[in-house]
């Protein structure tokens, strides 16, 4: 397992990587390679009993009061889309990358209603007190809805408000089944108003032990991995999850008793609760990043015996069995070791063969280290172990034959002619030294023997003639 590096540190060795941002399409500058994998987070919370309003007794001090107790029951969903992108040389950089348009809020409420009446009038005869439910309000669909997008991850809060119009709730007679009072008349009516707004705010991610974790201000993470054709991370998204919710109660309500009315003052009754945060962590979403894993099928290449200024090429075959798309980046040998290759791909699954050739400049045994880069992340250096012999080429050795001094001091052969040697040629081979089968005979020593008595037979027989054109003058 690859030690965790922080991310501080990260920054600064990244400015000293070469920029191979070319090697795979969607990788940052200074990194050889790159993975992503999708992840999604999605949560759904339904709150009955958190929004449980109570008006309490309304108006306060009145003969005639209501009470209404109105519970909020529904849901409210929260879903998120991104990728988690992998870049390498080690160690790996983690990003958290959103997909447009993949984070979507949404609510989905409804109000229920129950209400009670109280009576405390004074008619100069009797007070008539009473204190009871007012039942049968209808069953009506008294929803709150509302949805919106938005780019993930929101790290700044994003909203969505549902809203009703004012509707009519209840609308109850008041009869000897409800007040059992006789000479009691009366109504009730009901109308309201609700509105939820439920907001969304992420807070970081977290990857257990294995890095440090991803917050607005710190978009990108180093986290360990282990050498393989693959990696799995766990990312957790961790959020603030608020609810502010509205509601305008409209009641009436009026009771007729011995020819008096007495009714309900308050027109509007509202209730405002919020916001209320809640704390919320998503279920981790496994990522898979598919990561190339190239190898070579040879350790050592052996060029054997090579003549000094011939060369020789060899084959070596690399194969990427990881899950991930790969790339030969660079091939760098020694001394007399090269290769022409040039960068190419090395899809998931492939085999690619780079050409490797030795040349050698002096004679004697040598040996050296291709070096093969590639986007592996673990292992982006392959080392192939390279050795040979240079061999100095063989010497021709020429049959000069046999040789006598003309008498002009010249060197000719015994039938007349000008010595093999001297030309260059006889009848078979060749009279210069390059690299082929040998000829026995005296030898190239005998061709230089020969050459030196003829050039000094020539230089006396010129001294001799000087001598007698002197001695010839009066």
């Amino acid at each position: 397992m690859r030690a965790l590096v922080l991310p501080s540190l990260f920054f600064l060795g990244s400015s000293l990587l070469p920029s191979v941002a070319s090697a795979q399409t969607g990788c940052a500058d200074g990194y050889a390679g790159c993975a992503s994998a999708p992840i999604h987070y999605e949560h759904r919370e339904g709150l009955p009993v958190e929004f449980n309003f109570d008006t309490g007794w309304v108006p306060a001090r009145s003969p005639v009061q209501v009470r209404i107790e109105t519970v909020l029951a529904g849901s409210t969903r929260v879903s998120l889309d991104g990728s988690l992108v992998g870049s390498w040389p080690e160690p790996m950089s983690l990003t958290a990358e959103p997909t447009a348009g993949g984070g979507a809020l949404s609510v989905d409420y409804g109000l229920v209603f129950r209400a009670r009446a109280r009576l405390d009038l004074d008619i100069g005869v009797a007070p008539v007190r009473w204190e009871g439910n007012l039942p049968y309000l209808p069953m009506i669909d008294f929803r709150a809805m509302s949805a919106t997008t938005f780019q993930p991850w929101a790290w700044g809060r994003v909203a969505t408000m549902g809203r009703t119009m004012r509707q009519r709730v209840a609308d109850i007679s008041i009869t000897d089944s409800i007040i059992r009072i006789p000479g009691i008349s009366g109504g009730f009516t009901l109308e309201a108003t609700g509105e939820v707004e439920a907001g969304y705010r992420s807070t970081r991610f977290t990857f257990g032990g294995q890095a440090d974790p991803i917050t607005q201000g710190m978009l990108r993470t180093q986290a360990v991995f282990m050498a393989g054709s693959f990696v799995e991370y766990a990312p957790a998204l961790e959020g603030v999850l608020d609810y502010t919710v509205g509601v305008r109660l409209y009641p009436a309500l009026y009771v007729s008793l011995a020819g008096r009315r007495w009714t309900i003052g308050l027109p509007e009754i509202p209730v405002n609760v919020g916001p209320v945060p809640r704390d919320l962590r998503f279920d981790p979403s496994l990522a898979r990043l598919g990561l190339p894993d190239i190898q070579s099928d040879m350790a050592t290449v052996d060029f054997g015996e090579v003549t000094l200024g011939r060369s020789t090429e060899r084959d070596v075959t690399l194969r990427n069995v990881g899950e991930g798309d790969g790339r030969l980046l660079s091939i760098a040998g020694d001394g007399p070791f090269t290769s022409p290759t040039s960068s190419r791909p090395l899809p998931v699954s492939s085999r690619s063969t780079v050409v490797v050739t030795f040349m050698p400049v002096r004679p004697g045994p040598v040996e050296g280290t291709m070096v093969i880069t590639t986007n592996d992340p673990d292992n982006p250096r392959v080392r192939v172990a390279v050795r040979g012999v240079g061999v100095a080429p063989p010497m021709v050795e020429v049959d000069a034959g046999p040789m006598v001094v003309a008498e002009d001091g010249g060197v000719v052969a015994e039938d007349g002619g000008v010595p093999p040697a001297l030309t260059g040629t006889d009848d078979g081979g060749c009279g210069c030294s390059v690299p082929g089968p040998t000829r026995k005979g005296p030898g190239w020593m005998a061709a230089l023997l020969g050459f030196g008595v003829w050039g000094a037979a020539r230089r006396s027989r010129r001294g001799a003639a000087r001598r007698r054109k002197t001695e010839e003058r009066p």
